[in-house]
């Protein structure tokens, strides 16, 4: 059995008409123009697909300016993708020959559900989806996919299983336009070395004490991976639930190495000014200690208002945002947020230190509150009013949910977005107040009105009353 991903129908899109189906790879670019977007159901698979074609557009026409100016008019012209036609052997996914980014060598056999991080393998019972090893199985193009989330979302495992180029899977930042044409447009940026694609070379790396190239950084497979062949009788896939398809039980999955590489600068990743560099990562929430809102999300939008690497993207209308949250070797939840950009591209940088702002008053709240329930002549002891930090982490995460949700108005630096942004604290810390100071006494009266008033404060410091100093002695 064969399946060319070049024709076969693997790839699933929504059409600005409403039409949902699955198509091949020449079809997604001949279409790209009547495409909204790319349809999976998971987050993972959207980034995935879309570097993907991108990585096909740089292999085939290279990173020229004046091509990306000639593909305004949503369409890519038929004959820029010959090489498609004169390397076809390198996209067949299955059969014998060479297979799409997989390694003939590969030696530890595995389910191949190994390859969607939501589908639960081994002894993993207790799931909404429930799965057996061995019997339940994945269609063509369910592997196909699996194969594309590898340099992107791998991480580290037993037995000696490493992460991808990027380590730890960290957030991605992908600017979108109204078509997958446009997407796809607004990624093509000039690049000087673009190296070897994996599809070309399954197991090409990065030459050691140089920088990355493009397509070798885009591609670089972090497992050595063998599909077996398809079961004869027919069944349901357990990844996209396609009925009557042949169905793939197992495969060869086995690591490729330790990839992680500080020469590689993702095209699509945030990262620090700082030495070393580093990237924003979706942190894992089940830690109390580092609970907070959409957390890093301050961070990773203070970053994007200092860049004008996304915002200025090409035709892009907005920024595609997946987080991909990981514990060690547990994959424990993937997120995403679409940001839409505003009308006029904001000066890059001037809603970064607002942000930054907003990140200093929200942490510093749980001490705020502190300072309001202690009373006068109690000693400052960190053993005390415990519950207030379990309060205030309890319902960050909403509140602050609600917040990045006007990113579109806080990356303009508009100062009315904040006061608004701020008072979704409002109801939540009256809630609070009414817990922390019970009672219908004056001072507890007083005392939860204070805490109730305990939000970020984002308004300018000019014009905020100052109170007077007071001298030694106690004269005014």
């Amino acid at each position: 059995m064969q399946f060319d991903l070049l024709a076969e129908p693997w790839i699933r899109v929504l059409y600005r008409d409403g039409r949902c189906e699955p198509i091949g790879i020449r079809r997604a670019l001949a279409d790209a123009g009547r495409i909204r977007q790319i349809a999976a159901t998971n987050p993972m698979d959207r980034v995935a697909i879309v570097r993907f074609l991108l990585a096909l557009l740089y292999w085939c026409r290279g990173s020229s300016p004046a091509d990306a100016a000639a593909a305004t008019d949503d369409s890519f012209p038929p004959d820029w993708f010959a090489k498609l036609e004169e390397n076809k052997d390198c996209f067949n996914l299955l059969g014998e020959g060479g297979r799409f980014c997989q390694d003939r060598h590969a030696r530890r056999p595995r389910p191949v559900t190994d390859l969607l991080q939501e589908i639960p393998t081994g002894n993993n019972f207790w799931h909404f989806r429930h799965s057996t090893d061995g019997c339940d199985g994945l269609c063509p193009a369910c592997c196909a996919t699996g194969l594309l989330r590898l340099p992107l979302f791998s991480v580290s495992g037993l037995p000696d299983l490493k992460s991808g180029i990027n380590g730890t899977p960290p957030v991605y930042v992908l600017p979108v336009g109204v078509s997958l044409h446009d997407t796809l447009v607004a990624n093509w940026l000039p690049h000087q070395q673009l190296g070897i694609p994996a599809w070309v070379q399954p197991d090409v790396g990065p030459i050691p004490g140089q920088d990355v190239r493009l397509l070798t950084g885009l591609t670089l497979l972090s497992r050595r991976v063998m599909l077996h062949d398809p079961v004869a009788n027919p069944g349901v896939c357990i990844g996209c639930g396609a009925v009557e398809t042949p169905l793939i039980l197992t495969c060869e999955f086995e690591t490729a190495g330790r990839q992680e590489n500080a020469g590689w600068i993702d095209p699509h990743v945030v990262y620090s000014d700082d030495t070393p560099r580093k990237a924003s990562k979706a942190p894992d929430l089940r830690s109390a200690r580092k609970f907070t809102m959409d957390r890093p999300w301050p961070d990773l939008l203070s970053r994007i208002a200092e860049t004008g690497r996304f915002v200025a993207a090409g035709r892009a209308t907005a920024l595609l945002i997946v987080g991909f949250a990981t514990g060690r070797a547990l994959n424990i939840d993937v997120w995403e947020r679409t940001v839409a950009l505003p009308s006029t591209v904001p000066v890059p940088g001037r809603g970064a230190p607002l942000v930054r702002e907003w990140k200093a008053k929200g942490s510093g709240l749980v001490a705020r509150v502190i300072r309001e329930v202690r009373l006068p002549d109690e000693k400052p002891n960190s053993r005390k009013h415990v519950e207030i930090p379990s309060a205030l982490n309890a319902i960050r995460p909403h509140v602050e949910g609600r917040a990045s949700a006007r990113a579109t108005d806080l990356l303009g630096g508009d100062e009315s977005a904040w006061e608004q942004a701020a008072s979704e604290y409002r109801p939540m810390m009256k809630v609070i107040a009414r817990s922390l100071s019970p009672g219908f006494t004056t001072a507890a009266v007083e005392r939860r009105r204070r805490i109730a008033s305990a939000v970020p404060d984002m308004r300018p410091n000019t014009g905020r009353a100052k109170k007077p100093k007071r001298r030694k002695g106690g004269a005014k």
